[in-house]
């Protein structure tokens, strides 16, 4: 290598170091492996305020998809449906592969890398983080295997626990674990209300956004005509779901946005959580 190639790779070196610092407060990484997209950002809500509560940076996860051709789950870089910037105006986030590809080698090499999970999972004496599926496909995706497991108990999630938030860095020190790995996202399903708010720094990717106001002028003769979109979900899994509305009125996923968190507005009834055709009609009509 010539010395003008040597100087080049050089600076290289120096500008990317300046972009790509270690944090020494640690990261967070997370499989989002409960449920479906809306049942992974509820949780990833949670996760974006556990982290900025212990003070870690929150690695922006893959989300899992499980599309009808493939025999096991898919994983989608999380900027390809959202911004990172807007969640960086909250807390410290850097995506997944600029940590696995610029970081993890450095901070946490393979042969020593430890899961957490809050106690063990089936029969084994650890946390079994690559069993099953999406488990297992998920981690395979970057080429991370577990050397370690350790069990949280009895933490939680909630950084307004001040209690357990002092705990975290207590136990888990970022000078001996400088990530922290989890085999499910850490927050709450559904989510807690004090967490909430946080969805005003989820912003859609500007190809979500083409993409759907492309969808949207397909519909509209005049820019200015405005519809009206609904969500249904009245398949055969949630008529299932909801029946046991019959013995609880207690919340059900979502309901809070309609009910209050303290059902301040009213109980759950079967006709909230599956409405029938009649009721479908009647509010489009209004």
């Amino acid at each position: 290598m010539n010395s003008l190639a040597i100087l080049f790779s050089i600076i290289l070196s120096v500008v990317y170091s300046e972009e790509i610092q270690s944090d020494p407060n640690g990261y967070i990484i997370f499989c989002p492996c409960m449920g479906r997209f809306g049942n992974q950002m509820d949780q990833f809500l949670g996760a974006l305020a556990f982290a900025k509560g212990i003070g870690r940076t929150l690695v922006l996860p893959h989300l899992v998809e499980y599309p009808d051709r493939f025999s096991s789950s898919v994983q989608i870089p999380f900027q390809s449906y959202f911004k990172a910037e807007p969640l960086a105006e909250y807390t410290k986030v850097i995506l997944m592969d600029d940590f696995m590809k610029n970081l993890a080698p450095k901070i946490w090499p393979k042969g020593n890398r430890t899961v957490f999970c809050y106690m063990s999972r089936g029969n084994a004496n650890d946390c079994a983080a690559k069993d099953g599926n999406p488990f297992g496909p998920y981690w395979d995706k970057f080429g991370v295997d577990f050397d370690k497991s350790e069990f949280y108990a009895p933490l939680s999630f909630d950084p307004n626990f001040e209690k357990h938030r002092l705990e975290w860095k207590k136990r888990f020190p970022a000078e001996k674990y400088p990530v922290l790995a989890f085999t499910g996202a850490p927050g709450a399903f559904p989510v807690i209300e004090t967490n909430v708010p946080l969805q005003k720094y989820i912003k859609w990717s500007d190809m979500i956004d083409f993409k759907a106001d492309k969808f949207i002028n397909q519909f509209k003769n005049d820019p200015k005509e405005k519809f009206i979109a609904i969500h249904l979900r009245n398949g055969i899994d949630f008529k299932r779901a909801c029946e046991h509305v019959k013995t609880s009125k207690a919340n059900f996923f979502a309901s809070p946005q309609c009910l209050g968190y303290s059902q301040e507005n009213g109980e759950m009834t079967e006709e909230l959580c599956y409405p029938s055709e009649k009721t479908i009609f009647k509010q489009e009509k209004h």
